[in-house]
């Protein structure tokens, strides 16, 4: 709705407009105004917190505004950052016109303002408004020397007088109130509590760690948390990693069963140090979309009581009276930070720190026990068996070792001539494969109609280990190694990789100012592919090749780096291009010195673009018949690099497919191989 269709009809002079470059707050709240965009408003005073210190140099207030287009509901909440003697000062019904404030989202709450460097925040005093036409001039309140100075003019005071006196001024309250609610707001108890001292009927604020999934249960959240202290009047929480095991002279209880909770589900502390929660809306609604096992959370205003068996202690929270609308109460914390973290978070890492080392340690200690009494059965149930002595039990000891040692001089001589600087988590018995064994097709046996028929598989869900060399990789500049998307509240999820959901985000490049201008946060992520033949190919054929996706956990674990904007960021970009050098040697620079190549892989990038296939790796690398290979046309080239064990495993992806006879994988959909570098580090 327009700002003119919530202005009063008058009879006398044409009351003046919202001037041209200002936002009635009604837009804004409605979201019509995206976050992160700078906007004037102007607004009538309903509520003011009065300056508080923050952890920084400036200090804190807050105002509540609603001007005609909002005058029912609450208003918007204006913050204010800026060193004590530069706050403005305010009455009840005064009216503020605020130049240049940012739009910002805060966790699950309604869009707000927040003040900057360019804001200028021009006060009113509502009992010095004149009646129109008079201007409002002669209300305004003085700057002082530090305040930012803005093109204010006539058309403003003419608007801020019209303005007043045709709001329904009863949706503020009047001056006595208003102070009293204002010194109030000094008086904020700090709330905030550890979980060994929380006591049944109090409300606290909480910095915990999450212990499990958020379980939702229709118009609440069930949440568990624990900060790593304990209670007596907590649930006890157990560990059923060691069932035959007696509880005695265990703590956490590691040896019970009894809640039937595996470590995948619960990933906080046993025993009496976690706290169940009941979430009403809206924090529910923020919990659902932000909270996972394992964050770390804010929680404010936790109601603690006894839980329906009257056993044990609980938290509740609930929506607030008496305060903005949806005001949410829970934020997830971040830990990377130091410089800005809160000493209280820092203290509960540090515990959650300590305890891990000691349940590690206890379970060693139990699990070792097991093994022992397992040894003394097994000799027990076996008297018949002749008892070695200590000279025959060190002959066998060194008869293995030989054996062992033996080995490892069959697998060095086998290792011979590869890239030591490469490792991967292979195991010792698993068996070495070509690239030619990988690329077999499997076959199974069925049988359709009564009669027994081999079916060839589109893909096998499988992992290998192989010997390989790199002879090619994608995209054709490293530069592009690296791309990026819109961030998405999903990410902290474990198993969320934005590939799906995301890659509109990464098909053209991205302007940051504008990015920036939005609000919008940008994550860039690894995502490239490598050629592999393998290290030895048979003679007198043509060696197997396949493509391998690098996707960006597993380029994290390759390179050790994190992906960055590889063409704004040189040093990350050199620190790539070396340890990409260890694993390919010379390769890059036959690639660079064949301009023709590289003419030719960006002509495939822009025919794939064109017939939307894959651009940047969104989807899938190129397949044993690259694209590049065949359309560049170009012959090999003579690769300097050492062959390095790697692992690699084996996937299907369902692909659009128009031909139906082709159509494996549903309407319109086929099966196509696919195959990924995974736990495979580049040693320095």
């Amino acid at each position: 709705m327009s700002p003119a269709a919530y202005r009063k009809a008058d009879s006398g002079p044409r009351a003046p407009g919202l001037p041209k470059t200002f936002t009635n707050i009604r837009d804004i709240l409605d979201e019509r105004v995206s976050p992160g965009g700078l906007v004037n408003v102007v607004g009538m005073v309903k509520d003011f917190r009065l300056p508080t210190a923050t952890t920084g140099s400036d200090f804190k207030s807050t105002l509540t505004l609603f001007d005609v287009s909002t005058q029912e509901d609450a208003g918007i909440v204006f913050n204010v950052f800026r060193p004590e003697a530069d706050m403005p000062q305010v009455g009840a019904r005064d009216v503020v016109v605020i130049i240049s404030a940012k739009v910002q989202r805060y966790r699950a709450n309604p869009l707000s303002l927040i003040s900057n460097r360019s804001t200028a925040i021009y006060v009113y005093q509502a009992s010095a408004i004149p009646r129109p036409p008079r201007s409002a001039g002669v209300a305004l309140m003085p700057l002082n020397a530090n305040q930012k100075k803005a093109a204010i003019d006539k058309e403003h005071h003419d608007y801020v007088s019209h303005f007043y006196h045709e709001i329904d001024k009863d949706m503020a309250p009047d001056d006595a109130e208003f102070q009293e609610k204002a010194k109030m707001s000094l008086n904020i108890k700090d709330k905030f509590s550890l979980l060994k001292d929380v006591r049944d009927g109090r409300f606290y604020d909480l910095i915990a760690q999450v212990a499990r999934d958020p379980f939702d249960v229709l118009d609440k959240v069930t949440l568990y948390v624990s900060d790593y202290t304990e209670n007596e009047a907590f649930f006890h929480y157990t560990y059923d990693g060691c069932k035959d095991m007696t509880a005695g002279g265990d703590p956490y209880g590691y040896t019970s069963s009894s809640m039937g909770q595996t470590k995948k589900e619960w990933v906080g502390p046993y025993g009496k140090k976690a706290i169940q929660l009941t979430c009403y809306e809206p924090h529910a609604s923020f919990i659902r979309s932000e909270v996972v096992a394992g964050d770390w959370v804010s929680l404010r205003n936790v109601q603690i009581k006894y839980g329906h068996d009257g056993n044990n202690l609980e938290g509740f929270m609930r929506e607030e009276r008496n305060s903005a609308a949806d005001k949410v109460n829970v934020d997830t914390l971040e830990i990377r930070d130091r410089e800005t973290m809160d000493p209280r978070l820092k203290e509960g890492i540090r515990r959650w720190r300590d305890y891990d080392k000691q349940m590690k340690t206890q379970i060693k200690e139990i699990k070792s026990a097991t093994t022992v009494g397992a040894k003394r059965k097994a000799e027990e149930l076996e008297p018949g068996e002749k008892k070695l002595s200590s000279k025959e039990r060190r002959r066998l000891k060194r008869a293995a070792l030989e054996k062992r040692e033996a080995e490892q001089k069959v697998e060095k001589v086998m290792d011979l001539g590869l890239n030591e600087q490469v490792t991967c988590e292979s195991h010792s018995q698993q068996a070495v494969s070509t690239i030619a064994t990988i690329l077999e097709p499997v076959d199974i046996e069925t049988t359709i109609k009564g009669q027994k028929m081999k079916v060839a598989l589109p893909f096998t869900c499988s992992k290998y280990l192989t010997r390989v060399r790199v002879v090619d990789f994608y995209p054709p500049a490293l530069e592009d190694f690296a791309s990026s998307r819109e961030s998405s509240a999903f990410d902290v999820l474990s198993d969320h990789s934005g590939d799906e959901d995301d890659s509109d985000s990464n098909s053209a490049p991205s302007d940051e100012e504008d990015d920036r201008r939005r609000g919008v946060q940008r994550i860039w992520e690894w995502r490239f592919a490598l050629q592999l033949e393998d290290a030895a190919p048979a003679k007198h054929s043509q060696p197997k090749r396949l493509w391998v996706l690098v996707d960006n956990a597993e380029a994290q674990c390759l390179t050790g780096l994190d992906a960055t904007n590889l063409r704004r960021d040189p040093d990350n970009l050199v620190a790539l291009r070396e340890r990409m050098h260890n694993l390919w040697g010379t390769l890059e620079e036959h690639k660079t010195a064949n301009p023709s190549r590289r003419q030719a892989e960006a002509a495939v990038g822009r025919k794939r673009l064109r017939r939307g296939d894959v651009v940047g790796l969104e989807t899938r690398p190129p397949l044993e018949s690259s694209d590049i290979e065949d359309e560049a046309a170009k012959g090999e080239v003579e690769v300097s690099n050492k062959p390095f064990t790697c692992c690699i495993k084996q996937y299907g992806i369902r692909v659009a497919e128009p031909n139906a006879s082709k159509a494996d994988a549903g309407k319109g959909m086929k099966w196509v191989k696919m195959f990924e570098l995974f736990g495979t580090k580049i040693c320095l």
